[in-house]
């Protein structure tokens, strides 16, 4: 087993820190597993080093490069991904199907876990290092289930035999259980404290607050990939508890949301992937999906007639998408669009400027002085603006249309524009539309996974997305395939029955 998930880690790292730099600082020393699970710091290292861990798995540009949803009308290496066609694209050993980097947070956690239950902490300080081990562990299987469906299942830091897949719904069944009691386990956001009773803001550190909200997208998702649709209630249920934490609020605008709100850890943030700008924590612009459709006016010395040969949004996509000449999100998301869409395509290729992500660093000496060295907005997992959009679209599947449309109209009236109306069409598609407006370009796979969620893949995906049959996708057309690395020494695995007939002939 260790040679298929690479569950096996020798050293714990100690990270000089015990405040909000615990993300920024280098490692200084390590000690061996035997003399380490000791000490309150011993539990805040291992905990800091998981963050980390997770960050670093969680923060690839691979995990963009497997968001199926995008979009953009240039799709550039998306292009194949966003068609299904995964065998044109990745081959069986592509790091797109390597699920290794997210098992290797899982397996820290339950190393943290399994030592957690041994020593005799304060309780306040085992209530904080066990909540941070099982969100990490139970959002990490839930990506993985988004993304594979069925996967191996594994909670014992031991366990190094052979290991084959267990079906999504238990990995499912296991992160409610986790996340259930992290969410009694863990303070609120704003009572957040190291073990020098320094105060947390970073939204990286989990909360009470943070468990709710992914409970409330897990709930979401099984009831309608499970068809359980009671579960929606259930979902409901945790949007509210989110709401009700009044340390939660809306940004006040949206050019609050693109200056406050995507540089990180705001009062409309609840789980993100925490950056400061130092050098060792730096992420190079090519590693976010930024990097890839934004140039001018954001990235220093490009000009309008920069060539932009990765993705890009025609300016009619962007129209379509926000109708509402009033809509802020036209101004503060795209730069100048009616003044560009009325220039020349020799210099604007037809595309529209993104400037949703605004924060970064640039080189100052070297060969690449002045030039973009990182962006510096965190990746917004969840906010609350995501929060109020799934309740709506939850309670529109639950029959409380005027429910729904409160808070359709809560995130409509910040962006200042028009309420819903019944002419516009379907509620619930309606609902939808404003997700794609709202949290265009942020978080992991959000649009894909919305898809996926509310049945709409055939209609709004492209290329084979829509020819899928109902069998095809019970035979898992929705996931990805899994890697060649999980077949390696391991007679257990099997491949996805879809994919096997697919590209990915591989047992």
């Amino acid at each position: 087993m260790k040679s298929i998930l690479y569950i096996f880690i020798p050293f714990v790292f100690i990270l000089n820190s015990c405040s909000n730099s615990f993300l920024v600082e280098e490692p200084k020393i390590s000690v061996t597993n035997n003399n380490f699970w000791k000490t309150d710091q011993d539990f805040q290292a291992a905990t800091m080093g998981l963050h980390s861990l997770f960050r670093s798995a969680h923060g690839s540009v691979i995990v963009q490069y497997r968001d199926r949803g995008l979009l953009f009308d240039n799709l550039a290496s998306w292009q194949n991904p966003c068609n299904n066609e995964l065998s044109r694209y990745w081959s069986m050993i592509s790091p797109e199907l390597d699920w290794r980097p997210e098992y290797k947070v899982i397996t820290f956690a339950n190393e943290i876990i399994y030592n957690l239950k041994k020593e005799n902490l304060a309780e306040k300080r085992y209530n904080h290092y066990m909540g941070q081990a099982l969100v990490l562990r139970a959002y990490m299987y839930f990506y993985i289930l988004r993304v594979w469906g069925d996967a191996p299942l594994i909670l014992n830091s031991e366990d190094t035999g052979e290991i084959g897949r267990t079906a999504w719904q238990e990995i499912a069944a296991q992160c409610i259980t986790d996340l259930q009691e992290a969410a009694k386990l863990l303070p609120h956001a704003d009572a957040q404290e190291d073990a020098n009773g320094e105060t947390l803001t970073s939204k990286q550190i989990a909360s009470q607050g943070t468990a709710h909200a992914i409970l409330a997208h897990l709930y979401a998702w099984k009831a309608t990939l499970n068809k359980e649709p009671e579960l929606n209630q259930l979902a409901i249920a945790e949007c509210d508890t989110v709401l009700s934490y009044k340390y939660y609020q809306l940004a006040g605008s949206i050019h609050d949301v693109c200056e406050t709100v995507m540089l990180g850890n705001s009062s409309e943030g609840i789980f993100e992937l925490d950056y400061r700008d130092t050098d060792f924590d730096f992420v190079t612009s090519g590693s976010r999906l930024a990097g890839f459709c934004q140039s001018f006016p954001i990235v220093p010395l490009a000009t309008p007639q920069t060539k932009r040969r990765n993705l890009r949004i025609n300016n009619t996509t962007v129209y379509a998408l926000y109708p509402d000449a009033n809509d802020d999100r036209r101004k503060e998301y795209f730069y100048e669009l009616d003044y560009y869409n009325s220039q020349s395509t020799s210099i604007t290729q037809g595309a529209a400027y993104i400037q949703k992500l605004r924060h970064y660093s640039k080189y100052t000496d070297g060969t690449q002085v002045g030039r973009i060295k990182s962006y510096l907005d965190n990746e917004i997992i969840i906010r609350l603006a995501d929060i109020i959009l799934l309740r709506a679209e939850l309670k529109a599947k639950t029959g409380d249309q005027a429910g729904a449309e409160v808070d359709l109209n809560r995130i409509r009236r910040r962006a200042n524009t028009s309420a819903y109306d019944a002419s516009e069409g379907s509620l619930k598609e309606a609902i939808q539309n404003e997700r794609d407006r709202e949290l265009f370009l942020e978080g992991i796979n959000t649009r894909f996974f919305d898809m996926v969620r509310n049945g709409m893949f055939r209609k709004k995906l492209r290329g084979k997305f829509k020819t899928l049959s109902d069998q095809d996708v019970e035979n898992g057309a929705l996931f990805v395939p899994v890697s060649s690395m999980a077949f390696s020494n391991n007679t257990r695995m099997i491949q996805t029955t879809y994919w096997k007939k697919n590209g990915y002939p591989h047992k």
